[in-house]
């Protein structure tokens, strides 16, 4: 199991994630401030995933037909990741702090696409969103199209970057310029 927690503007996720034999089987994500009601009570939410099981907790809105809005980091832009934003061609970009809040955008339908085509991320920030994505059908691989492996034996840091989908998954990674292509 790998974990991870993360605060920034405001914006909480507390996240762990099972792997076993090397893949993302499960996931549970928890926002603390998610919502605050009138008056000021706090309404978080906690969602969960198990591939094969599906994923709970949360509805997820189904995005418009051809809508890209891809999400990717706020604190840690480099030209790589904005280079392969921008050959996506994406009608808007959400710039957030922590894997896991980057994962829940996917998961509940605000974003089409979570990008990061830099190293970065490691094992315990992409596990449980992996798993509660690919729980909802979605694919969840490195910026060039292999699986990002929880075996005890790799290494911790995403070296290959992140990108997550529930659908149209090939046409972000076929929009990977070239030049980051070559890098692997």
């Amino acid at each position: 199991a790998v974990g991870s927690s993360v605060l920034s503007s405001g914006i909480n996720a507390e996240y762990g994630g099972i792997a076993a034999y090397g893949d993302a089987i499960g996931g549970v994500i928890y926002q603390p401030w998610y919502s605050v009601k009138e008056g000021g009570e706090n309404t978080g939410r906690v969602m969960w995933g198990v591939v094969g099981l599906g994923a709970h907790g949360f509805t997820r809105t189904q995005p418009p037909a051809g809508r890209k809005i891809i999400t990717t980091t706020r604190s840690h832009m480099q030209k790589s990741v904005q280079d392969a934003i921008d050959s996506c061609k994406p009608d808007s970009v959400i710039q957030i702090g922590g894997s896991g809040s980057k994962c829940v955008l996917v998961a509940d339908g605000t974003a089409d696409a979570y990008l990061f085509a830099s190293p970065g991320t490691k094992k315990w920030d992409t596990c449980a969103g992996e798993a509660i994505i690919k729980a909802l059908g979605g694919t969840f691989t490195d910026v060039y199209g292999a699986p990002i492996k929880y075996d005890a034996d790799v290494s911790y840091p995403n070296k290959n970057g992140v990108l997550a989908a529930m659908s149209n998954h090939d046409f972000y990674l076929s929009k990977i310029p070239a030049d980051i292509m070559q890098r692997k």
